[in-house]
């Protein structure tokens, strides 16, 4: 009996100070459609409410993709976009580098870009808060 209260204890007290981790060290990745945010807090205020896609005369997927801040806070983070192939898969070879973008408060901004390889297919948006 003292050793199952025992060992309740040490769940109990692991399961806390994992809740109580910051955002960059807990890992939490959420997926919301097309949108994967680095950081589930972060996650909470932020949507993609639109995207456009087009196909460049050389084939080269183009995207256009509103997201909102729900949030009264601006967010500093930065953003990348994962293209995929016809049959789903993540071309990791042609991640673009992260670009930087405050998202304001209570507002949306476009986010864009190209495929940096031709026959892209579809994306995802990839967002990461950066503390300050």
């Amino acid at each position: 009996m003292k050793r199952n209260i025992f060992n309740f204890a040490i769940v109990s007290i692991t399961v806390f100070f994992a809740g109580c981790l910051s955002p960059k060290t807990s890992g939490v990745v959420v997926e919301k459609g097309r949108l994967i945010v680095h950081d589930a807090s972060f996650a909470l205020n932020l949507d993609m409410v639109s995207d456009t896609t087009q196909r460049t005369p050389e084939g080269f997927l183009r995207v256009q993709a509103k997201v909102r801040n729900t949030n009264h806070v601006d967010f500093r983070c930065q953003y990348r976009f994962e293209w995929k192939t016809p049959q789903g898969v993540v071309q990791t070879h042609a991640l673009a580098p992260w670009r930087p973008v405050v998202l304001h408060g209570r507002d949306e901004t476009v986010l864009e870009a190209v495929s940096l390889v031709p026959g892209a297919d579809d994306f995802r948006l990839i967002l990461r808060r950066i503390d300050d």
